[in-house]
């Protein structure tokens, strides 16, 4: 396999040799368990195995009350207006938003088995949309973003069951990222109801943030909202015994300097961290897999010697 891996370097930066990098070692090996006719996925299924390919990138959500900044971040990351954003409630769908070779938009998702599950099991399928662009701004190649529903208290009814679509997600997805906006609903009970249900198998996965941190005037009006929810946070079982870690982040604007700490650069660190991590957890299958499969093979020799 190493091989096959071998990479003639691009005359361009560093860190986008190594993304070109991690995007060929994750698609190989996806394609060594993928191949129809020599696939890993083949092989251990003549031999009564279950196992699934890897994925070629990793899943980040994002969740919070409505107004949080999630499509905002998400449209600054890709540096391409792909999401709508706004005061209203403009997402009320799931939206996934993955690289491709050209700028589409589609109706329906387009993508595996799992999430076909999840149009089935939680009637979401009128709801979902995909959103594919071609930027290879920072790491979006190896990403793939899900927008999902802006969330509130109070009369608002969702068309499906919020609350368990994205608690089925936070179980398939690398990382959850919640966007707690200082200005809005921040104590949204609908939104710290999700997390602590989140939080029971998947707190590994959760990451805070105060967004929109550079829209609250003064340090210790932030602090104050900070404390309010970490306060929040702690009154929930389950949550009390965390640590909490809330960065304050905000879209920079040239033409709005703000004195407030910004940390959104940390945002994307945990992404590359995570992509790091996933290359090395893939290779690490890969090589457990094979071992596993050469074993049931001498295993099926010795029974037809």
């Amino acid at each position: 396999m190493s091989g096959r891996l071998k990479l003639k370097a691009p005359a361009n930066s560093a860190s986008n040799l190594d993304d070109n990098v991690n995007e060929r070692i994750l698609s190989e090996c996806h394609g060594i368990y993928t191949d129809k006719e020599k696939g890993l996925v083949q092989l251990a299924g003549d031999l009564g195995l279950p196992l699934l390919p890897p994925r070629k990138k990793i899943t980040v959500m994002l969740m919070g009350n409505h107004s949080a900044g999630k499509s905002s971040f998400i449209n600054w990351y890709v540096e391409e207006h792909i999401q709508r954003t706004g005061v209203a409630i403009e997402t009320q769908g799931f939206t996934f938003i993955t690289s491709g070779r050209k700028r589409e938009s589609l109706t329906f998702l387009s993508s595996t088995r799992t999430y076909i599950n999840f149009c089935l099991l939680l009637g979401v399928a009128d709801y979902l949309s995909t959103e594919i662009s071609s930027s290879r701004q920072k790491k979006f190649s190896l990403v793939t973003f899900i927008d999902t529903p802006g969330l509130v208290d109070g009369d608002m009814k969702y068309e499906f069951d919020v609350e368990k679509a994205l608690i089925w997600l936070g179980d398939q997805v690398d990382l959850i990222f919640v966007f707690f906006d200082p200005m809005g609903q921040a104590l949204c009970k609908r939104t710290l109801n999700i997390v602590e249900k989140l939080n029971e198998k998947n707190n590994e996965k959760l990451r805070f943030y105060l967004s929109k941190a550079d829209e609250v005037p003064q340090e210790n009006d932030r602090q104050r909202v900070m404390m309010q929810i970490v306060q929040e946070l702690c009154k929930r079982p389950g949550l009390n015994k965390c640590g909490f870690d809330m960065p304050t982040i905000y879209i920079p604007d040239p033409a709005k300097p703000s004195r407030c700490l910004n940390q959104i650069d940390e945002v994307c660190q945990t992404i590359e961290k995570t992509i790091n991590q996933t290359v090395q957890n893939t290779l690490n299958h890969l090589e457990q897999d094979a071992e596993v499969i050469a074993e049931r093979i001498d295993v099926k020799l010795a029974e037809d010697r």
